[in-house]
């Protein structure tokens, strides 16, 4: 049976097509003739989202705070058309706009704050579920990730990596990521000698993007090897979570393991993507590899929340197989 597109999303598809459309030739023709044409057909595109929006509050789909960012944006657009002379209109979008900001800030921050005081609680859960009530639940889980994260990254290199790993199985010990962290940090100063040398004639905006994304990414990784360390699997007389940082993680109750069993050798890799076909994978590369096979197909939770195909099949990294599959207490395979 062929799915069925929802009106939402054929609007939010054209939005971000008008929207690239509209950026690209900001960047490389700021004064092209089209984008007028663009930005009035975004503006209205947003707006007909938002009259959706109220309808769906209305019949009670969606809170209505969820409205307010969209709404906002819809009055930035609005204002920067109508309003291009007025200091004081640009005074007040700009103020809203950075209300807002502090507000999910603030909200993020006692997020983690309480979740650090409820066992068995995660920051991003947490986080996710305040932000919810302003953008949708996957996009509320993708920030609730990025802000822990990044978090996680700048808490690790003020002195977290002293911190001693949680109670658990852990996985990061054996990891590539671990040997490589300390290597990170020089990519900074080699994409500014880089980029300096080589490209000499770049567009500034286009040198700082790419500054800003090296050093994005060095705190991005950072931040995983962070997160890794602080998700060991956990295994307790009723369930086994089992993570992968914060890229994703699976609750399986102890009764549905049937076995568990370090990952065989294969003569080459492609024989072992046919092995592994079908199977959920929370793998670190360089980590020994526990395949788990369970009694019934269980979804995983990735980064935008529980997938859709559930599998019976795991294959999970950690440091200590045979401490681990000990602890399993389930026959080997």
């Amino acid at each position: 049976m062929a799915r069925q597109i929802r009106p939402s999303s054929l609007l939010w598809g054209a939005f971000l097509i008008l929207g690239g459309t509209a950026l690209v030739l900001r960047l490389w023709t700021p004064g092209h003739r089209a984008l007028p044409w663009i930005t009035t057909t975004l503006l209205i595109l947003l707006a007909l989202r938002v009259l959706a929006m109220i309808r769906d509050g209305q019949r009670g789909r969606i809170p209505f705070t969820r409205i307010l960012l969209p709404a906002l944006i819809l009055v930035e657009g609005l204002g920067l058309i109508l309003t291009r002379t007025s200091h004081l209109a640009l005074r007040l979008r700009f103020g809203t706009a950075l209300a807002l900001e502090v507000l999910l800030l603030f909200l993020a921050v006692r997020s983690w704050r309480t979740s650090r005081s409820l066992p068995g609680t995660w920051p991003e859960d947490r986080i996710a579920a305040s932000f919810e009530a302003f953008v949708p639940p996957r996009a509320a889980r993708l920030m609730a990730l990025e802000l822990v994260m990044l978090g996680g990254a700048i808490q690790f290199l003020a002195g977290g990596f002293r911190k001693p790993a949680p109670p658990g199985f852990s996985l990061h010990q054996e990891t590539f990521l671990r040997a490589f962290l300390p290597v990170l940090p020089l990519l900074i100063p080699t994409d500014l000698f880089l980029l300096h040398a080589l490209f000499p004639h770049m567009a500034p905006w286009l040198r700082w993007f790419l500054h800003f994304s090296t050093v994005y990414s060095v705190l991005w990784m950072v931040g995983l090897f962070a997160t890794i360390k602080q998700h060991p699997h956990q295994v307790d007389e009723t369930s086994v979570s089992l993570h992968m940082g914060l890229l994703g993680s699976l609750q399986v109750r102890r009764d549905l393991i049937l076995s568990a069993a370090p990952l065989p050798a294969f003569e080459d890799d492609w024989a072992k993507r046919q092995s592994m076909k079908g199977m959920h994978k929370l793998l670190r590369t360089g980590a020994p590899v526990v395949e788990l096979r369970l009694a019934e197909a269980i979804t995983c939770t990735g980064l935008l929340g529980p997938g859709a195909k559930g599998r019976d099949r795991v294959a999970v990294s950690v440091d200590d197989p045979s401490a681990f599959i000990a602890a399993l207490g389930c026959p080997c395979a």
